[in-house]
């Protein structure tokens, strides 16, 4: 009897430290894969950002602006495309960063839709000192945004040369926010 009664505790203790240990495995890994997913969250709205901030100069194709708008515009087009093409160079070395996921609720990217035509159609309606305050402010918001994006994506990422990319990319961004405001004085 006394026999039987260790062997089943010997057995329910055995049991239980295989559950706790299963238990902490799954936790571990769901910890690190929501790190990820929230990384990488923020890395496709960057991506995305730097994608369309990359075209804004081929606004001036079309429309015309004063030279100290156009090289702002254009600084902030080339800086954009630059930091786009670091992107794709850090994706190509870890393929564990995506660039895909957004995963915006359905009522937010309707009204990113929205507003992206709206500021479309007032930019390509409007003409003169009109038209060159709407984009420098459409590019102060953008640059404020991106700067603070890559602010947050620094504080929360480990490799050394994407958290130094980051904050070069806050800081930049940041300068040229700075100097759309100040033509906008």
């Amino acid at each position: 009897m006394k026999r039987r009664a260790w062997a089943c505790g010997t057995l329910i203790v055995c049991a239980l430290a295989v559950t706790g240990c299963s238990a902490v495995q799954r936790i571990l890994p769901t910890t690190a894969w929501r790190q990820a997913r929230v990384r990488n969250e923020g890395y496709s709205l960057l991506y995305q950002l730097l994608s369309q901030e990359s075209d804004v100069a081929k606004i001036l194709i079309i429309k015309r602006a004063d030279p100290p708008v156009a090289d702002v515009i254009k600084e902030i087009a080339n800086t954009s495309g630059q930091a786009k093409k670091a992107l794709d160079l850090f994706h190509e070395k870890d393929r564990h960063l995506s660039f895909e996921m957004t995963n915006l609720p359905q009522i937010e990217q309707q009204t990113r839709a929205a507003i992206e035509s709206t500021v479309t159609k007032q930019l390509l309606f409007s003409s003169g000192k009109t038209f060159e305050r709407r984009l420098l402010f459409t590019q102060a918001q953008a640059m404020n945004y991106a700067a603070h994006l890559a602010q947050v994506l620094h504080d929360q990422e480990d490799n050394p040369l994407r958290k130094e990319f980051l904050a070069t990319l806050a800081e930049r961004c940041t300068t040229l926010h700075d100097k759309a405001i100040d033509l906008l004085k």
